[in-house]
């Protein structure tokens, strides 16, 4: 019976993998300091994952039928993925940039 869900976790693995590094591109693939970028990308994981959290919250918030709770589900929801999207667009213009300047 395990089996029949193994699609499904994969996917969802997939996405929030994809996600994930989607969301690193912002940190720089070079520093002055090795350990500084390791925090960063530990940060931005960190961040990442409240984020989805809050996704995650959100989506239990629509489901509930109070008007209230509803509307703060839909700003649990939004906010953080117009966060995720700007993060990911400035992420793939720096390292387009960075690119270039190579």
């Amino acid at each position: 019976m395990g089996c029949l869900l193994l699609p499904f976790e994969l996917i969802f693995d997939l996405i929030f993998d994809g996600w994930i590094n989607l969301m690193q591109m912002i940190v720089p693939e070079r520093t002055s300091n090795k350990n500084f970028r390791i925090i960063l990308k530990i940060l931005v994981y960190i961040f990442t994952s409240v984020l989805l959290f809050s996704i995650v919250i959100g989506l239990f918030a629509l489901i509930l039928n109070d008007e209230n709770i509803n509307r703060i589900g839909k700003y649990m929801i939004f906010i953080p993925v117009g966060i995720s999207i700007v993060q990911i667009v400035c992420g793939i213009v720096a390292r387009c940039i960075r690119k270039r300047e190579k």
